[in-house]
């Protein structure tokens, strides 16, 4: 018997290629099909007369009975098909374009005469073109049938309207999913009796509102049941996630926190700032965390600079001052080394032991048995590297307290390699890129988020302009006769025969010998070694070099407050977000900052980029403005092991949706945490389908 995990061979009329075509679509089975959804709904309610037809401004349908037919052919083998519709008010032609080979005797129209017979009635849905000697409609789509009172399938009603392939009719691919729905919508599972009423989402079934979805009585039908399904589609993840919080909060930890401010006051001493109020409740929430007796698991999401190191460090300091290790990852060793570097600035004077821990750090002999002694004997206290940190030779005397700074960028095997390395620690996760609301709760769902909004006292925000590039320079040039420091970035390393784009290496050659002639130059690039690009850097942060001409492998890890203007060459060639994190490697003193943007190209999408980044400085609304451009799919990505795309739900628009399901997840949970009550069957058998690839990596973000 057939079912929703049915492969589609077993459907009449489906054989080998049309099952290719549907994969092409991402249709896979009975349930693709069923949950195959509109991209946009055509409303056909209204028939009007032929005679009002060319009255219309935009397309529309017609009914009538069909007539001759008349085909001629143009140059270039372009021919056309009029055939006549006529009903009591007019007659019109309705018209077909085909392009035929040269010299072929195949009727390209034969399929459409065999339909077009005469005396049948055609429903007909196109666009009426009137020109001085000629009239015709455009056809859209069509419908025929035998007799005028037959009831069509896609007229008289809003018809979906779904992603295609060449090789698959919009027709085609409704029939099908007509006949599949009236057979199998029933056997879709429904969890719509877990969630209570409220006024507004509209309650209804799965399985009828997959009907509605496909054959809305209107829009606001369709948009009605949308929503009621993407409700539980919400609902099924948020429980997931809602089990792997528990799951992962079943464990007891053995460190324990007494808060006795020794370390904390000494930092705050070292500080020349005070803690904004989003910092202090970060440190609250955290420490809160720390004192549960369950390991925590929070993330710490906040904007370029907004201190969120410093945030981190207050919580490590906690666990040294309770005679526990702590430990911080970074993606790169330029990031690390930032970090080191940072810490042993905020802890000047301060008796905690620090350790770089990166694979260039290791290679010494002598130093790596300092190094692995002193972490296996808690004379190192903080231990701050790259990957190299989850070697199995890596041990730690008493680690309890994890940081992972931008977490999406650490596999899951990584990470939980990672989280062995201590029993049950308390793990603080750290990204700098902000998300959208409605997508963080998805991602961490799992998790306790704290945001850090506010930048630390001081800080002025970046001035971007869209300059050409004689301004930018005549304007960096002053900059630098003012004692300052500048970066320009480029998007290649090497000319490219196949792109148009400024890269590196030329333009430092040719920079730095007319624009910065009388400024010391300096090159940065990926291909470097790791030596030279230390050498590079310590030049650049004791000013040693004036122009800084790189690829954006300064993106993170690089903190030079003397830095006040960045050059962005061909910005039409970068991402938000990456613009975004450029534009964070200046304003990070108080003096003022200014981007210079040079666009060499144009287009909507980059225009429409150039003028985000250039009207405001709040990442936030940068990550939303992406979300709306890009779609989630790219973003999504960032969630380890993949949570497939919704069907029916929009983290774009449906924010009040998802924090419903949210707390609807939690009741259900709280009431019964291993959903083995018979009336969570359902939901039960849902997300252990839905998320079973999860299942081993329950204590992973």
């Amino acid at each position: 018997m057939l079912n929703l995990e049915s492969g589609l061979r077993c459907l009449k009329g489906i054989g080998r290629k049309r099952e290719q075509a549907f994969a092409k679509l991402g249709i896979r089975t009975i349930e693709d099909i069923l949950t195959f959804f509109p991209s946009r709904y055509q409303d056909r309610t209204k028939i009007v007369s032929i005679k009002n037809a060319y009255k219309q401004s935009q397309s529309c349908c017609i009914f009538g009975k069909v007539g001759k037919v008349y085909e001629r052919i143009f140059t270039k083998g372009l021919c056309l098909l009029d055939i006549e519709v006529f009903d009591n008010t007019c007659m019109t032609h309705v018209r077909f374009f085909r392009k035929r080979r040269m010299y072929s005797s195949t009727d390209i129209f034969a399929s459409v005469k065999r339909i077009f017979k005469s005396g049948v009635f055609a429903y007909i849905y196109g666009e009426v073109k009137i020109k001085s000697n000629d009239s015709f409609m455009l056809v859209n789509d069509y419908e025929i049938v035998e007799k005028d009172s037959d009831v069509p399938l896609f007229f008289n009603k809003i018809v979906p309207i779904y992603a295609t392939t060449k090789k698959m009719s919009q027709t085609y691919i409704r029939v099908c999913i007509h006949d599949v729905l009236r057979a199998y919508f029933y056997n879709y599972p429904d969890v719509s009796e877990l969630l209570p009423v409220c006024n507004w989402i509209l309650k209804m079934s799965a399985p009828i509102a997959l009907k509605k979805i496909h054959y809305p009585d209107s829009l606001k039908d369709a948009e009605n049941a949308r929503r009621s399904f993407a409700l539980q589609e919400f609902f099924v993840l948020e429980s997931a996630l809602y089990l792997l919080r528990n799951k992962f909060k079943k464990n007891l930890k053995e460190q324990k926190y007494e808060i006795k401010y020794d370390l904390l006051k000494r930092l705050e001493q070292n500080l020349k700032f005070e803690f904004t109020s989003d910092q202090q409740k970060a440190i609250k929430d955290i420490f809160t965390d720390m004192q549960s007796e369950y390991p925590m698991n929070r993330i710490l999401i906040g904007d370029v600079g907004c201190g969120k190191t410093v945030v981190a460090l207050s919580a490590m300091l906690l666990a040294i001052e309770n005679g526990y290790q702590a430990m911080i990852i970074a993606p790169s060793e330029i990031l690390a080394e930032q970090h080191y570097r940072t810490i042993l600035n905020l802890l000047s004077g301060v008796s905690v032991k620090i350790a770089l821990l990166t694979s260039s750090s290791l290679k010494k002999r002598g130093k790596r048995k300092i190094i692995l002694e002193g972490l296996e004997s808690n004379n190192i206290q903080i231990a701050i590297g790259t990957h190299a940190l989850v070697e199995d030779r890596i041990k730690f005397a008493s680690l309890s307290f994890i940081v992972i700074d931008e977490q999406h960028k650490f596999g899951v095997m990584q990470k939980s390699a990672l989280l062995k390395k201590a029993s049950y620690p308390d793990v603080l996760v750290m990204s700098a890129t902000p998300i959208p609301r409605a997508l963080s709760m998805i991602m961490y769902g799992e998790m306790d988020v704290t945001t850090i909004k506010q930048l630390p006292p001081g800080r002025i925000p970046v001035i971007t302009y869209v300059l050409d590039e004689i301004d930018a320079y005549q304007k960096t040039i002053e900059e630098l006769k003012n004692g300052n420091q500048v970066y320009i970035v480029y998007p290649l390393i090497d000319d490219s025969e196949e792109l148009d784009l400024k890269s590196v290496l030329q333009e430092s050659r040719i920079l730095s010998q007319t624009w910065f002639r009388n400024f010391k130059v300096g090159l940065f690039h990926g291909q470097l070694k790791s030596a030279k690009k230390d050498e590079i850097l310590t030049k650049f942060k004791s000013k040693e070099i004036d122009v800084l001409i790189s690829t954006t492998i300064i993106e993170v890890g690089i903190d030079v407050p003397n830095a006040t203007v960045m050059i962005i060459q061909h910005v039409e060639r970068f991402g938000l977000a990456q613009l975004h994190q450029l534009r964070g490697r200046i304003g990070r003193s108080n003096k003022q900052s200014y981007l210079y943007l040079i666009q060499k190209s144009k287009g909507e999408s980059a225009d429409k980029r150039v003028k985000i980044i250039e009207s405001t400085n709040d990442g936030f609304e940068i990550a939303e403005a992406d979300l709306k451009m890009r779609g989630p799919g790219e973003l999504m990505g960032i969630i380890q092991h993949g949570f497939s795309k919704f069907k029916a739900g929009d983290i774009i628009k449906d924010e009040d949706i998802i924090e419903y399901a949210k707390s609807c997840a939690k009741k259900i949970i709280d009431d019964d945490p291993t959903l083995s009550k018979e009336k969570n069957f359902v939901l039960k058998k849902l997300v252990s389908k839905r998320f079973c690839d999860k299942r081993d990596f329950t204590n992973v973000c």
